[in-house]
């Protein structure tokens, strides 16, 4: 065997080997078992001004709470509700029924870590009545045990007529 051809070899085993550890490194952008609780994200709501033709829609958006927030949402927000003031008076509920956009889907998990933010959208008509001008909405994590959540709804924005519907979570 020639000098260079060893030293070709040798480097190539090194390069190999060094890049094991790159491979593990990795480990923590795969998708996470844990789910989500309230504590690793940061939930807020915005309008949505790309929403379809005869609908208007709000974004729900996770973002990671932290630099090593890596956890699973999936399924769609559950236990919404729309409220005046702190959100925690029964008496200030609106009363509106919150139902899945897609019933029948099949949801997919969504991690979320830094710079990996999900979503899920709250749809209702845009051509029906206003019915309820809510504060906040209380909702329960698209996540196995749920954690409950109180958000500020976007101020001056309406709920529009007797129902919405909310979408299952998805990467943003």
């Amino acid at each position: 065997m020639n000098t260079r051809y060893k030293v070709g070899l040798g480097v190539a085993a090194l390069l190999a080997a060094t890049a094991l550890p790159l491979v593990t490194g990795t480990a923590s952008a795969n998708p996470s078992d844990q789910p989500c609780d309230v504590s690793d994200l940061v939930v807020s709501v915005t309008q949505d001004p790309h929403s379809s033709a005869g609908q208007q829609a709000f974004v729900l958006h996770y973002a990671a709470a932290g630099e090593h927030t890596n956890c699973k949402l999936q399924g769609a927000p559950t236990a919404v509700t729309f409220t005046k003031g702190s959100g925690h008076s029964e008496g200030d509920d609106s009363g509106i029924a919150v139902v899945l956009d897609d019933p029948n889907g099949t949801p997919a998990p969504v991690n979320v870590r830094p710079g990996r933010d999900a979503e899920s959208r709250i749809l209702m008509s845009s051509q029906a009545p206003v019915s309820f001008q809510p504060d906040v909405v209380n909702l329960d994590l698209p996540a196995e045990g749920g954690h409950t959540t109180t958000v500020s709804w976007p101020s001056g924005q309406p709920l529009r007529g007797s129902s919405v519907e909310l979408t299952f979570v998805s990467p943003a």
